[in-house]
């Protein structure tokens, strides 16, 4: 995958200090960079595929910490926000269980797969979790990890968690992390043997189906991390406020949702290769969409030691149905601030139904929200 990280690769992560290491905290930090590096559609020349944009399983968008800097002692609540593509017009979406383990601090390294060998310990007690059937009765802490069930949880940073940390010999303040594992499955949690051959090794849990294992598209593991500065540092969520469509902002009543009429060019037609392909923003209608945010977003950013700095802002679109002309878009540069022209191009699909546009507003130190609104198409 993928304000969240997915855990689908095993590279080495960056100390705290280092400002790179906070453009990779969240688990969609993955879905922004595919998203610069891949056009959106095939057009012209371009090899067809689907691209980032478009929500085709189940995707996880963000998981919102109401504090993504923390305090010893401090209590944290997350919010995971997802959505289910694979849910058809007729039978509806597919149920999405999601289960959390919270409790690893510090690990080894300071990396993510440090915390596998204390989520292993309690590997007997979430198989007899998982086979009563009734996930939403909480277990105890085991081995020092809380599971939990639903779509928030809560942790509490331990007092100690700054304890014994040192300051970076580049600057800055002595820091802790705490890490939070989330899965979102549509079958059944259950536990599988470490298969892994790089540093990482494999997640302790997977999600199966009929005794199935189940994929990418409806299984989704990763994990989000909260640090603890020494001195107490503090870092807001940047708010969305909404989405606008072609400069009108769209309702959240869905009686009062824009309709917009079809494009003639079908998914199959949108993916093909080849010059003589074509161009579907250029065949169709296409609606520009625009996230609503206030010009000062961003906070100044405190680990700028050689001049004062703005913290980097940016939104990911997506949509389940129709294509966007790319995902991303920078609101708030670390020099040059609010940047006031981020919207994208979107144009909707061939076949009638209802797309869901979500945008999510991140900053580099961690932070998130996100805005979901409907388009109808006829």
């Amino acid at each position: 995958m993928r304000g969240a990280q997915a855990m689908n690769g095993a590279a080495k992560r960056e100390r705290p200090e280092r400002r790179g290491r906070r453009w990779r905290r969240a688990v969609l930090g993955t879905l922004a960079l595919a998203a610069i590096a891949s056009p959106a559609i095939a057009s012209g020349c371009v090899a067809g595929f689907d691209p980032p944009s478009l929500v085709g399983g189940l995707r996880v968008f963000a998981v919102v910490a109401d504090k993504p800097y923390a305090n010893p002692g401090d209590q944290v609540t997350f919010r995971i926000h997802y959505q289910d593509g694979l849910g058809g017009p007729e039978d509806g979406s597919r149920p999405v269980s999601v289960y959390w383990f919270g409790g690893c601090e510090n690990p080894i390294g300071d990396d993510y797969y440090g915390c596998y060998a204390q989520l292993e310990g309690i590997t007997s007690e979430l198989e007899a979790w998982v086979e009563r059937g009734d996930p939403t009765v909480p277990l105890p802490a085991l081995n020092g990890v809380r599971p939990g069930f639903g779509d928030t949880y809560t942790i509490t940073i331990s007092d100690d968690i700054l304890t014994g940390r040192t300051a970076p010999a580049t600057g800055g303040p002595a820091s802790g992390s705490a890490y939070v594992f989330f899965v979102a499955c549509t079958g059944e949690l259950g536990l599988v043997e470490d298969q892994g051959t790089g540093r990482a090794g494999t997640f302790p849990v997977a999600c199966f189906k009929d005794g199935r294992r189940l994929g990418p598209d409806s299984f989704v593991p990763g994990y989000t991390q909260i640090y603890a500065f020494q001195g107490g540092r503090a870092n807001a969520n940047p708010e969305v406020q909404g989405l606008t469509l072609d400069g009108e902002p769209m309702p959240e009543d869905f009686a009062d949702i824009p309709t917009v009429p079809r494009c003639r060019v079908s998914a199959e037609a949108r993916r093909e290769a080849g010059c003589s392909a074509e161009d579907p923003f250029v065949e169709c209608a296409a609606y520009e969409l625009d996230a609503i945010v206030d010009p000062e977003v961003a906070e100044d950013d405190p680990s700028a030691q050689q001049q004062a700095l703005k913290e980097i802002v940016w939104v990911d679109y997506f949509a389940d149905l129709g294509d966007l002309d790319g995902g991303i878009k920078l609101v708030s540069d670390a020099n040059e601030g609010y940047i006031g022209d981020h919207a994208v191009k979107w144009i909707p699909p061939a076949e009638p139904g209802v797309a869901t546009i979500t945008a999510v507003l991140r900053d580099a130190r961690g932070g998130s929200s996100v805005v979901q609104r409907l388009v109808r198409v006829e």
